[in-house]
């Protein structure tokens, strides 16, 4: 599928010195918003729309943004171009057409556009962001609608992008629009985004396969997508399977770079001062509105929407008037003509800042202060005026300066996940919540140990045991996708906050996370592979921040307890009843046949493994198959006249695998009397006809442990 939109926007490489090389004052910068207003009037009255991009946006603007966010980063405008090109397909198969396809397909192209003002620290780091790095990341698509209010943007494009960070549940949201509420093209936009980042190549993860990005975002159907646009995703895959993905590289093959012109190198300057300085604004201060000579709203930010309450495609375009905004005086009073600020500035000609009150829909004031800028043209002529709002009845918007502190203070210094405190203290903010609204949607815990990993400090060092935790957390940062939080609990151990994911979905999520730790290659430890237990529970009535994570510790203990190297879950009936865990049974390597794998290390040197391996089987009537010095295979249990298996464990029979690994030996700063150890490697099978996995699973851990007392095992 083709698309002359995306392939007309073809721009530049990326230029370095763009970010930052162009200063302008404040009152100059908010004046080129409103020149980008007036040339599109002026645009719309004087060309002829000969297709339907001049009627969503005015293509010289268009351009300018593109050419723009090249220069930034051509990364993403390679990710705009795909997720305009796979938006648009979805679309086609759900029959949309015409100026409605152009419109998402100029939706697409532009969704990140308000990444030309994030600081470099931020778009460039090279990992996944922390939460309040994407706190400061969230100010981007609030600056993105901005400029593309003032270009007097198609309002159905503004909408699609103002709803493209909803959930599907509603939960993003606080529930006012759920599921079919939420835009379709936003629906749309925010599948296709996923799809692009998952499978694209991260900085420490190679993309992903596309039946593995369908399963996940299947996973997070009808939370955090919507399941019937994930379907006609598939439907196109499956229908066009030979060209679907060779039409992706198309899109990447055609962009042609040329050469950035000294205009275009001046436009790309202003406009990326513009979105610097709008960043600044969105993230000291609550909201902004600016008018025209004319006194029309040429913008109307997101920010100010969620202050005053007030809509604004119902503001875009219309007058001001004193009533515009519901300003009053401190004891509540409204304000007489003379009094407002923007007939104040007018009159002066200089800028002002005053403390007014707001009165919100329920009728409570609220203190605000409102900086208002007048603007002049070269002329001296009065070209418009800005007034930006503060919201005071709350603490004050940090600066920049602040919140980076307020990073370091809340994030895990080796890792730079989420500290201890920082867990709990978003943890306590979603059991308040959650306590506070009966219908809110399920959340989740995931406790993670790193199995052996006092081995690996003792074998290569501390500074090898942090380059394994710290490349522990990259992976668990990379593996998530739907809005969970990463931290380091201590130590070795690491939690996730799951919201809006019940109890299965976190086990399947874990057990996802366990296979990438099994995968994992580590060049520090000689490519050696390491395993990790996790422990998972779901938040229930009459939880604590205590209880949920004391369940979810117990759950991590008992899944080392009977193995390592797997996913073990409890809720709050099998705690009281001490029933045993749910365990995740571990993917299997042979469709339909049940394995048992694990490990473990001997406090033993290799010399002896054979006699503990010999009285092991002599008490426990097995029968070696196959000896030789890194490996034994042995039979516990008989079968009966009939293959299937019976209800006692001598009838129930497996087949054990260990595999010694005689190079792991345990060292202490230099201590000549070091304590040997040997790692055990366990794979069981079970032999016979077996109907229950459960049982076989059952069966394998009393055996595991076992095996774990007869060698002394750590």
């Amino acid at each position: 599928m083709n698309s002359s939109l995306i392939a007309n926007s073809q721009t530049v490489p990326q230029q370095q010195s763009v970010h930052g090389s162009y200063h302008m004052g404040s009152s100059q910068i908010l004046r080129e918003l409103v020149a980008f207003s007036a040339e599109s009037d002026e645009l719309a009255l004087n060309t002829q729309h000969t297709d339907d991009i001049d009627q969503v946006i005015c293509r010289k603007h268009l351009r300018k943004l593109l050419t723009a966010l090249q220069a930034r980063d051509a990364v993403t405008l390679g990710h705009c171009r795909r997720v305009a090109f796979l938006a648009k397909g979805i679309a086609n198969n759900l029959g949309w057409e015409g100026i409605h396809l152009k419109r998402l397909e100029v939706a697409a192209l532009l969704h990140d556009i308000g990444k030309i003002g994030v600081p470099d620290h931020i778009i460039f780091k090279p990992g996944k962001l922390t939460s309040d790095e994407i706190e400061l990341m969230s100010h981007y698509h609030h600056i993105g609608l901005d400029v593309l209010q003032a270009c007097r943007t198609d309002h159905e494009v503004l909408t699609i992008l103002s709803q493209t960070r909803f959930h599907f549940s509603g939960a993003t949201n606080g529930y006012q629009c759920i599921g079919s509420d939420v835009h379709q093209g936003a629906r749309i936009l925010a599948i296709a985004d996923a799809y692009d980042s998952l499978a694209t190549d991260q900085v420490y993860r190679t993309g992903k396969k596309h039946e593995d990005i369908m399963s996940i975002l299947m996973g997070a159907a009808g939370t955090q997508f919507d399941g019937n646009i994930i379907c006609a995703l598939s439907r196109w895959e499956q229908t066009e399977r030979e060209t679907f993905h060779e039409a992706i590289q198309e899109v990447n093959r055609n962009f042609q770079p040329k050469p950035l012109t000294e205009q275009e190198i001046a436009e790309a300057n202003l406009i990326s001062n513009i979105f610097s300085y709008l960043f600044q604004i969105e993230s000291l201060y609550d909201g902004f509105y600016i008018v025209n000579s004319d006194f029309q709203f040429v913008l109307f930010s997101p920010g100010l929407e969620q202050l005053t309450n007030l809509r604004a495609g119902d503001m875009l375009g219309n007058s001001w008037t004193n009533h515009s905004v519901p300003v009053t005086n401190q004891d509540g009073t409204m304000l007489a003509s003379s009094e407002h600020t923007m007939n104040r500035v007018i009159a002066s000609g200089k800028s002002m800042t005053t403390e007014l009150m707001l009165k919100r829909p329920d009728g409570r004031l609220i203190q605000i202060e409102v900086q208002s800028v007048p603007m002049f043209g070269e002329d001296s002529r009065l070209v418009g005026v800005a007034e930006i709002f503060r919201d005071l009845s709350r603490s004050l918007k940090r600066p920049q300066e602040f919140n980076q502190l307020k990073m370091a203070a809340s994030q895990d210094a080796l890792t730079s996940v989420a500290n201890r405190g920082e867990l709990e203290t978003q943890l306590a903010i979603m059991l308040n919540q959650a306590s506070q609204n009966q219908n809110t949607a399920p959340l989740s815990i995931i406790f993670i140990d790193a199995d052996h990993f006092k081995n690996i400090n003792d074998t290569y060092g501390h500074a090898v045991g942090d380059e394994v935790l710290i490349e522990l957390a990259r992976l668990f940062q990379h593996e998530t996708y739907s809005g969970e939080l990463v931290g380091r609990y201590g130590g070795e151990e690491f939690v996730i906050l799951c919201p809006e994911t019940d109890l299965e979905h976190a086990r399947q999520k874990a057990e996802r996370l366990r296979l990438a730790v099994n995968n994992l290659k580590l060049e520090n430890l000689n490519n050696n592979r390491i395993t990790a237990s996790f422990g998972v529970a779901q938040l229930e009535s009459g939880d604590s921040l205590e209880s949920l994570f004391h369940r979810a510790d117990n759950a991590l203990y008992q899944a080392k307890e009977t193995g390592r190297n797997r996913v073990c879950s409890l809720t709050c009936e099998d705690q009281m009843s001490g029933a045993a865990p749910e365990v995740v049974a571990p993917a299997q390597s042979n469709a339909g046949k049940m394995v048992f794998e694990s490990s473990f290390s001997a406090l033993i040197s290799s010399d002896i493994v054979v006699y503990k391996l010999g009285g092991f089987v002599n008490d426990n009537d097995a029968r070696l198959t196959e000896v030789n010095p890194n490996r034994a295979v042995m039979r516990l249990g008989k079968a009966g006249l009939l293959p299937f298996w019976g209800k006692t464990d001598d009838r129930r029979p497996i087949e054990v695998e260990l595999v010694f690994d005689n190079a792991t030996r345990k060292s202490t700063s230099g201590s000549r009397n070091a304590t040997p150890r040997v790692e055990v490697m366990i794979r069981m099978t079970p032999l016979g006809w077996i109907k229950q996995p459960e049982v076989f699973q059952k069966r394998a851990t009393r055996v595991f442990r076992l095996l774990k007392d007869y060698f002394v095992a750590d």
